[in-house]
C-alpha cells in the first residue's frame, strides 16, 4: 500500500508539473489558430475551426521577417563569441600555475547572479558614447557580457578533468598552448560546448530587456516585436500568440537535438567543476 501510494503521489506530481509547463504553451499555440472572437470566449473552447489569419497579419502588416533575421544574427553572434571567449578563458584558468585561477573561477557565476537591470544603465551609457546604440553590436556585447563568464565556468570543470598527460603530449609534439587547445582540448569539450550552445542561444533568443533598450526600429528582435502587440489599452492576443509561437519553434528544435549534450554537460562538467 505504501509503495502504491508513493507511486501515485509521484505520478500526480509529475502530471501537475507537466500541466504547469505544457498548458501555457498549449494556450499560446491554440490561441494563435483561433478566430479573434473565440480567443476571448469563456470558458475557453478546446475544439474550434482553425484559422491562419493571425499569422498572415503579422507577416503582412509588420516587419516580422526582419525581426526574425535580427534575432538570428544577434543570437548566433552571441553564441559563437561567448563560446570562443568562455572556452579560452576556462583554458587559461585551468593551466594557470598560481592560485588565482581557482579564486577567479569562483566569481564567474556572478554574471548570472546579478540582475541584468543593474548593468543596463552603465552599458547604455558606454554604448551611447561609442555610438553603438541601435546596432547589432550593442545587444551582442550585452549578451556576451552575461554569458561568456557562465560558459567559462561550465567549460572549466571539463578541462580540469582532462588528463594532464594530453597537455604534455601536445607540447612534446611541438604544439603551442593555443594549438594544444584547438587540436586536443576543444574537441574533447563537445558535451560542455553543446550545453553552452543551447543555453546561450536560448538566453539571447528570448532576451527582452537589453534588446528593447539597445536596438531601434531597424534592429528590433523577435521579443521586442512580440511586445509591440501589447498596447496601453488592449492586447492583440491573436497576433501576439502567433508571434510567440514562431519565437518558440527554433529553440524547441535546437533543444530537441542538443538535449543529450545539455544533460551530460551540466551533470559531468558543472557538478565536478
Amino acid at each position: 500500500m505504501k509503495k502504491s501510494a508513493i507511486v501515485c503521489g509521484k505520478a500526480l506530481f509529475g502530471l501537475l508539473v507537466v500541466l504547469t509547463v505544457v498548458f501555457p504553451i498549449y494556450m499560446i499555440v491554440s490561441n494563435s489558430f483561433k478566430p479573434t472572437l473565440l480567443i476571448r470566449k469563456m470558458p475557453p473552447q478546446f475544439f474550434f475551426p482553425p484559422t491562419l489569419q493571425h499569422y498572415v497579419k503579422i507577416f503582412k502588416q509588420g516587419n516580422f521577417l526582419s525581426y526574425f533575421g535580427n534575432s538570428f544574427i544577434i543570437a548566433m553572434s552571441t553564441t559563437v563569441i561567448s563560446i570562443v571567449l568562455g572556452s579560452l578563458a576556462a583554458y587559461g584558468l585551468a593551466i594557470m600555475k598560481s592560485n588565482w585561477g581557482n579564486r577567479i573561477s569562483t566569481f564567474l557565476l556572478f554574471s548570472k547572479l546579478v540582475p541584468t537591470i543593474t548593468i543596463m544603465i552603465p552599458l547604455y551609457i558606454i554604448l551611447d558614447k561609442v555610438h553603438l546604440l541601435g546596432t547589432y553590436v550593442g545587444p551582442i556585447l550585452a549578451h556576451v557580457s552575461v554569458n561568456a563568464p557562465f560558459v567559462a565556468w561550465l567549460v572549466l570543470g571539463f578541462i580540469r578533468d582532462i588528463p594532464g598527460d594530453l597537455f604534455e603530449a601536445g607540447k612534446l609534439d611541438g604544439c603551442t598552448r593555443m594549438q594544444v587547445f584547438w587540436k586536443i582540448v576543444f574537441p574533447l569539450l563537445s558535451p560542455a560546448i553543446g550545453s553552452a550552445l543551447l543555453l546561450v542561444m536560448q538566453y539571447s533568443w528570448n532576451e527582452l530587456l537589453f534588446s528593447m533598450q539597445y536596438t531601434n526600429l531597424h534592429t528590433y528582435t523577435l521579443t521586442v516585436g512580440v511586445s509591440r502587440f501589447v498596447g496601453a489599452i488592449s492586447v492583440d492576443w491573436g497576433q501576439s500568440s502567433a508571434a510567440a509561437t514562431i519565437v518558440m519553434v527554433p529553440i524547441i528544435i535546437a533543444g530537441f537535438f542538443l538535449q543529450k549534450y545539455l544533460v551530460s554537460g551540466l551533470t559531468a562538467g558543472a557538478v565536478k567543476g
